[in-house]
C-alpha cells in the first residue's frame, strides 16, 4: 500500500452482456456519464454481444468497448438453470474476472458493477492492493466477507490467481446464489485489502456527501422510484428484502435519485449537481461537515422510525462459527464480535449500543459471548508492518495521500495503539 498510480485518468471497468442491456441500460448510461463528468475516470465496458448494439443502446461511443465472453461460458450454458442460479446472470457476472486479460498496461484499475453512480472524484491512488481492495456488503461493520460490486484490482496478481478462481467456480456451477463474489470470498479469504466505505456506499446507508461511488446494491433505481410513488400495500408483490432496504433509508434513496436524475438529461449541470450533493450536510449535521459517523447515526434513526409493517432488520449474520474464542479486553475485535452476535449487530443498528465494545463491556463479558477468531492481527510495536497496516486501515492510507498524516507508523504511535488497530496477516 501507499504507492501512487501514474496515469492521467484511472481506468474504470464495468461489464454487461447483451441479454442484460434492457434491464440495466439506464444504470449503464448514468454510470458512464457520471464516471466521466464527476469521477474523473476513463470508462471501459466489457461486453458479451454485438458492440454496435451496445453503442446504439447507450446512445454514443464515448467509451472503450472490449468484446469478450466469460471463461466458463460453455460450462455455464451446459448447466441448467435452477432456483437461485441463472446462466444469464453467471455469464454477465463472471465477465469481471476477465479484466486481467484485457488490461494491457496499468497494474491497478477500478472495477464496479454497472449499477453505480459516481458522486465525487475517485481518489484511490494511495492504494496498492495485493490482489484487490473491496468493502463489505449490507453490513458496513462486517469485514469478514466482501462485496465484489466495487473493487480496486491488481490486474497482474489477479491474472496469477485466475485458474484457481475458475476451478472453484467450475465446481460450484448451478449452486444457488453462487457467482463470482462467493468464489472471491472463498479463494481470497484473509488476503483482500480494505476499500474505504465512501468508495462503495449504499443508498440504504443514508445520504453521505463524502461518498464517491454509490452502488445500488439491492433495489435498483427503478424499484426505488416505484417504492416512493406507492403505498406499502401497493408494493406487496415486490421482493421483501428490497422493501426492507428501501425503508431503511428512504432519505438516502431520495437524495441519490436527485443526483442520478441529473445524468439522464442531455447537458450535465455541474453547479446544480454540487448544490444538490451538499444539501444533506445542513439537514443531517446542523450545518457541520458530513462524516461516516453522522451518516450511520441517520441510518440508525431511519431504522428505529421505520414502519412496523415492514420492520427493517439488518441481514442475518452467520452464528455457527467453527473458529471462535472468548473475547477479552486484550483480544476484542469489533467486526468479529458483531459477525457472530447478530442480536448485538441489530442493537447497534437500532441505536441501542454505540458499538460492539460497549455491549461487551456492559453485558457480553458476563454473558460469556464469543467472537470469531480475527483474521487480522492486533498491532504492537514489535509486529508493526507498514504495508499490512495500510491494507487493513484504508482511512490511514487516504490520510497519508492527502497530507493529513505523516506516515503509517506515526499514526499507529499517536492513535492506532489506543484504537487497538489491526493489520492483515503476514504474506502467504
Amino acid at each position: 500500500m501507499g504507492r501512487l498510480h501514474h496515469c492521467a485518468l484511472m481506468k474504470w471497468y464495468t461489464c454487461i452482456n447483451e441479454e442484460s442491456l434492457v434491464g440495466y441500460l439506464e444504470h449503464l448510461r448514468v454510470a458512464i456519464a457520471s464516471a466521466k463528468a464527476v469521477g474523473g475516470l476513463e470508462p471501459h465496458v466489457i461486453f458479451d454481444g454485438d458492440p454496435k448494439k451496445l453503442i446504439e443502446a447507450v446512445g454514443h461511443s464515448d467509451f472503450h468497448i472490449h468484446q469478450r465472453q466469460c471463461g466458463l461460458k460453455r460450462e455455464i450454458e451446459a448447466t441448467p438453470p435452477r432456483a437461485g442460479w441463472s446462466p444469464r446472470l453467471a455469464n454477465g457476472a463472471l465477465l469481471r474476472l476477465e479484466i486481467p486479460f484485457i488490461e494491457p498496461s496499468e497494474r491497478y484499475v477500478l472495477y464496479t458493477d454497472c449499477d453505480v453512480l459516481f458522486t465525487g472524484r475517485v481518489e484511490l491512488e494511495a492504494f496498492s492492493p495485493r490482489y484487490f481492495a473491496a468493502a463489505p456488503g449490507h453490513h458496513p461493520f462486517n469485514w469478514l466477507d466482501i462485496c465484489s460490486g466495487v473493487m480496486l484490482l491488481n490486474a497482474p496478481a489477479m491474472h496469477s490467481e485466475y485458474s484457481r478462481v475458475m476451478d472453484v467456480l467450475r465446481n460450484n456451477l448451478g449452486r444457488p446464489h453462487y457467482y463470482d463474489q462467493e468464489a472471491l470470498n472463498t479463494v481470497f479469504r484473509g488476503r483482500w485489502d480494505r476499500l474505504p466505505l465512501e468508495a462503495h456506499w449504499k443508498p440504504y446507508w443514508g445520504p453521505n456527501p463524502d461518498a464517491t461511488i454509490v452502488h445500488y446494491h439491492g433495489p435498483k433505481r427503478n424499484y426505488a422510484v416505484e417504492f416512493a410513488r406507492r403505498t406499502l400495500e401497493e408494493c406487496a408483490d415486490y421482493p421483501e428484502d428490497y422493501l426492507i432496504l428501501y425503508q431503511t433509508s428512504k432519505e438516502g434513496y431520495a437524495y441519490y435519485d436527485r443526483l442520478f436524475s441529473l445524468f439522464l438529461e442531455p447537458g450535465f449541470d455541474r453547479e446544480e449537481f454540487e448544490k444538490l450533493r451538499g444539501e444533506p450536510i445542513l439537514a443531517s449535521s446542523g450545518g457541520g461537515g458530513s462524516s461516516l459517523r453522522s451518516a450511520v447515526r441517520n441510518w440508525r434513526k431511519a431504522l428505529s422510525g421505520a414502519r412496523a409493517s415492514v420492520a427493517p432488520t439488518p441481514p442475518k449474520l452467520v452464528t455457527n462459527w467453527a473458529n471462535v474464542e472468548h473475547p477479552t479486553k486484550e483480544n476484542f475485535d469489533e467486526a468479529s464480535y458483531l459477525a457472530v452476535n447478530a442480536d448485538v449487530a441489530r442493537g447497534l443498528f437500532e441505536g441501542a449500543f454505540r458499538s460492539g465494545w460497549e455491549h461487551f463491556t456492559k453485558f457480553g463479558r458476563k454473558e460469556g459471548r464469543v467472537q470469531a477468531v480475527p483474521e487480522d492481527a492486533l498491532v504492537t510495536m514489535e509486529n508493526f508492518d507498514e504495508a499490512r497496516y495500510l491494507g487493513s486501515n484504508p482511512d490511514v492510507a487516504i490520510g497519508i495521500a492527502r497530507g493529513q498524516l505523516a506516515s503509517a507508523k506515526d499514526h499507529f504511535i499517536r492513535h492506532g495503539q489506543r484504537e487497538r488497530r489491526r493489520q492483515r496477516p503476514a504474506a502467504d
